[in-house]
């Protein structure tokens, strides 16, 4: 079972990819940790989503969001007292922007107790670095399950996701030790220079780090192996969102299959493209891929 801990948003977001003046369109079910487990279900892995959300049209709008794919959300507590986080995704000069609305949010109020044994019970924990960096108790609870499931014999895998400049010490140094932790890392170009950790500080410790850099492709750096540059896959792309949380699911998926991370990589490419194909980050289907995987 794949486990992901994490903040459920709803997105608002913009049809048109520059300044002209356009409606939104929304809510989406959305947010980095929600994303992955949505793309992995519907790629036939069984998941776990353990997060929280407002009782309100938002919350049912991600509760139904998550188990159209199959993920199972009897984890995803409904909390009476607080609003679903949610967010609006805006363009500037062509560049997404997002404004957040999590802080104070049922998405923050995850504990120990929202965990269960489910750390126990995982073959497989992926974190975003949101879920370590948000307010609240998540990020306290997010670790614990890192900790726990590391020590029950379960693979895990971090996306640092976040702009370092942006974060406390504190707050900074968990991520680190989360990234650290991991088996599997999968950054962006230029996180983990930004958090301070070099690549082969990762796979000296044993750790596979695939680097994703956009319409660059990604970077398999794997212990013992020399680095493998992996392709996008051609598609028209109809919206980005997600495309990266998209693209570890299918790495998880498939290295949860075989382990080698070369595949992994570029199955993930597949998964991504496919996502991206679409409009919504948790639209598409993937029909097809999971024959493939």
């Amino acid at each position: 079972m794949l486990l992901i801990v994490g903040e459920p948003i709803v997105a608002y977001q913009r049809d048109v990819t520059d300044d002209a003046a356009a409606a939104f369109s929304g809510p989406w079910p959305s947010g980095s940790p929600a994303i992955c487990a949505y793309v992995a279900a519907r790629l036939g892995l069984a998941t776990t989503f353990v997060g929280a959300v407002g009782a309100d049209r938002h919350g049912e709008v991600m509760r139904e969001g998550l188990r159209s794919a199959g993920v199972d959300v009897s984890h995803l507590a409904i909390r009476a007292d607080e609003p679903t986080a949610w967010a609006r995704i805006t363009y500037r000069g062509g560049e997404r922007t997002f404004e957040f609305h999590v802080d104070d949010s049922a998405a923050t109020t995850v504990t120990s107790a929202d965990l269960g044994e489910l750390p126990e019970r995982a073959r497989w924990l992926h974190l975003s670095g949101s879920a370590l960096i948000f307010g609240g108790t998540l990020p306290d609870a997010a670790f614990e399950a890192l900790e726990r499931a590391r020590r029950s014999g379960a693979r895990v895998s971090v996306d640092p996701n976040v702009r370092p400049e942006s974060l406390a010490p504190e707050l900074l140094e968990r991520l680190r030790a989360a990234i650290r932790a991991a088996d599997v890392v999968l950054p962006s170009a230029g996180e983990l220079g930004a958090l301070g950790i070099e690549t082969a500080e990762l796979t000296a410790a044993g750790a596979v780090v695939c680097v994703t850099d956009s319409k660059n492709g990604a970077t398999v750096h794997a212990p013992g192996h020399p680095d493998v540059r992996v392709p996008v896959e051609p598609v028209a792309a109809v919206d980005t969102d997600g495309a990266g949380d998209s693209f570890a699911a299918g790495f998880i998926a498939a290295a949860a299959d075989d382990g080698d991370p070369v595949t992994a990589a570029r199955f993930g490419a597949q998964v991504a493209a496919a996502a991206i194909a679409e409009h919504g980050p948790m639209t598409a289907t993937f029909q097809g891929l999971q024959a493939v995987r």
